[in-house]
């Protein structure tokens, strides 16, 4: 038999076996080395505490986490559109104790600067620059167009200073353009 396997045929024939998804499905779960392998090894008291310190290692649960990031997240995503979840998180959020503890974190000091660092941040962000002097050029037209003659100048000479350097004409005028 031996012999007969090692032929080109035979191992086809094995090829041919292994490709079959009920062979494979019969070969694995039916196949009691397997299962005691899975039963001494995973289940066992002493994989217990092996598992155990191995979660203990900061940089295991990390790698762990990274690995199954992609697949949490979209659990995740499938779960906030369904149903029955978003029927659960109404309810846990609602109970009156949750409500304390939100309105207690929502107030604290922590988050306040927490939410002040964002917004210095967001502020800051190089990338919406250009739009913070976009808005103030265009609220100082609009406040320039309101005033009657005064909204036409202001436009070119403005740069991101708005209305208040249009006031003072004479030096303002002359400190700006130098600038430029």
């Amino acid at each position: 038999m031996m012999d007969s396997i090692q032929t080109e045929d035979g191992k086809k024939a094995i090829r041919q076996l292994l490709e079959d998804p009920s062979f494979r499905d019969l070969v694995v779960l039916e196949h009691e080395e397997v299962q005691t392998a899975i039963n001494d090894t995973l289940l066992s008291p002493e994989a217990q505490d092996f598992w155990k310190k191995i979660f203990e290692d900061p940089s295991f649960k990390e790698n762990l986490a990274n690995s199954m990031k992609e697949q949490q997240t979209d659990i995740m995503k499938q779960l906030i559109k369904d149903s029955a979840y978003q029927e659960d998180l109404i309810s846990f959020f609602g109970q009156a104790e949750m409500q304390k503890e939100l309105e207690t974190v929502l107030k604290s000091a922590a988050l306040r600067k927490q939410m002040e660092e964002v917004v210095m941040e967001t502020i800051e962000n190089p990338m919406l620059q250009t739009k913070w002097q976009e808005l103030i050029k265009k609220s100082g037209e609009a406040a320039g167009a309101g005033g009657g003659e005064s909204g036409g100048g202001g436009g070119e000479s403005g740069g991101g200073g708005g209305g208040e350097e249009k006031e003072g004409a004479g030096g303002g005028g002359q400190s700006g353009g130098g600038g430029s």
